[in-house]
């Protein structure tokens, strides 16, 4: 059975949500992990780029009225670039942020290459369904709801490293991403980040239940993805059942170093900054945005 869309992107929430594991970790991510990574992602990208090319290639000499049938083998790919674009930067956003958080430039070279190979597919994605196939709107309109609920979780995912590690470069919105990073920060202050997790798994969940009937062309480079993924959490993320254990487990667990210092700094600033309360509601997700 192929590996479903809602499953890439509930990936993408676990690593968000268990991200300080691998972040606060004094354990080196292994190589061979990485380079999976790396691997499965330019494999991908390069099947993606192809893909649509030659969806491109045929639109410039079939007839328009031709074109709903090129819409149909392109629609598949196009959906798979949108929603596996929200591990693609929860997964860059995570390992830069365990660059700096350990002051070195391991991981966060790879995830960065691997992204910018996926914005090339997304743009030229836009691009063939912009410029390129002539089909009605409400064909492409579908996808098109599936790329903006995407990005607005890709967003939500990495908010809280948005805001305590400023990268802004890895969201679609700074503003909105920041603004969910505050809300994430004010439950873990609060000490119920436990609950906020599992109300945005629960979101991911329902958000994308309606692509598991969608063909996943890329099946075997998103397993190797995902595989290499969880692969990199160390070995105290996960219970003897192979579950991800809880945050304060983890922490309770490992033996206190400067890492906690990092940790209670960043707790500290988020404090300073809840002050300010984000008027931005986790329901917004679920809305359909405007024509």
């Amino acid at each position: 059975m192929s590996l479903t869309l809602r499953q890439i992107a509930e990936t993408a929430a676990f690593a968000s949500a268990r991200s300080t594991f691998l972040i606060e970790s004094s354990a080196a991510i292994p190589d061979r992990h990485l380079h999976d990574y790396w691997k499965c992602c330019r494999g991908r990208t390069m099947d993606w780029l192809r893909s649509l090319d030659r969806v491109i290639s045929e639109a410039s000499v079939t007839p328009p009225e031709a074109h709903i049938q090129l819409w149909a083998s392109a629609e598949p790919i196009i959906a798979e670039v949108f929603v596996t674009e929200i591990l693609t930067r929860v997964w860059a956003t995570i390992l830069t942020a365990a660059d700096f958080h350990r002051k070195e430039a391991i991981g966060g070279p790879i995830a960065i290459h691997t992204l910018k190979g996926h914005t090339e597919a997304r743009n030229r994605s836009l691009t063939l369904m912009a410029n390129t196939l002539q089909v009605p709107v409400a064909k492409m309109s579908q996808v098109d709801r599936l790329r903006r609920k995407s990005e607005r979780w890709s967003d939500l995912l990495i908010g809280h490293l948005v805001l305590n590690y400023q990268l802004d470069e890895f969201a679609f919105e700074s503003n909105r991403s920041v603004e969910f990073g505050q809300s994430q920060m004010r439950e873990i202050i609060a000490a119920t980040d436990e609950p906020v997790w599992e109300f945005v798994l629960a979101g991911v969940r329902l958000a994308f239940s309606s692509v598991d009937t969608l063909a996943t062309p890329s099946d075997v480079w998103n397993r190797g993805v995902v595989r290499s993924v969880l692969g990199s959490f160390p070995a105290d993320s996960f219970d003897d059942t192979g579950t991800f254990k809880s945050v304060r487990r983890v922490r309770i667990e490992r033996p206190r170093n400067d890492s906690d210092k990092v940790s209670e700094a960043l707790l500290q600033k988020a404090r300073n900054q809840s002050a300010k309360r984000s008027q931005l509601n986790f329901s917004e997700l679920r809305q359909r945005p405007s024509s």
